[in-house]
């Protein structure tokens, strides 16, 4: 493998999937909102832990093999995907890491709160809404993994 991952690029990914799967920040809502509709269906409860157990699991393998992001070099439109994607990825650690830190700096830069909360719904809402960039740039990083093993072993197979 020629591309070796920087320690950023393994963080952003570890930010990315963590903000994605445990109910943190002003933006859990949603999560919090799949675990409760969760109850009234019997197996949707079982694919949000199950989902919960496959991100941890992500994450340890990241941090215990220090080639796991490493892929080989990708040309043309695969290029292209890697390069939006690894934008994307970062910026969507940077929305996870808002996320994560959203609901104390609201409650220090809010002085006088309204009587309904509107405030950390709107700023809850749109991190909700900004956390989909990370996971399409994580999936779009994986696909582009994928792409580069592809045609690594085409040119390596002697057929």
């Amino acid at each position: 493998m020629n591309i070796d991952s920087p320690k950023t690029l393994k963080h952003a990914y570890t930010l990315v999937v963590l903000s994605k799967i445990l109910p943190i920040g002003l933006a859990a809502s949603s999560w919090v909102a799949l675990a409760a509709g969760a109850y009234a269906q019997p197996f949707a409860l079982a694919w949000l832990i199950l989902f919960l157990i496959l991100g941890l699991y992500r994450i340890f393998t990241l941090y215990k093999n220090p080639k796991s992001l490493c892929s080989y070099p990708v040309a043309g439109v695969a290029s292209l995907l890697r390069k939006v994607s690894l934008f994307l990825l970062y910026v969507g650690a940077i929305v996870g890491l808002l996320n994560l830190v959203s609901r104390p700096l609201m409650a220090a830069l809010v002085t006088h709160r309204s009587e309904t909360g509107i405030e950390f719904f709107a700023v809850g809402f749109y991190l909700a809404l900004l956390g989909g960039i990370g996971p399409l740039g994580l999936f779009g990083f994986e696909f582009s993994r994928i792409l580069a093993f592809e045609n690594h072993a085409k040119d390596n197979a002697n057929f």
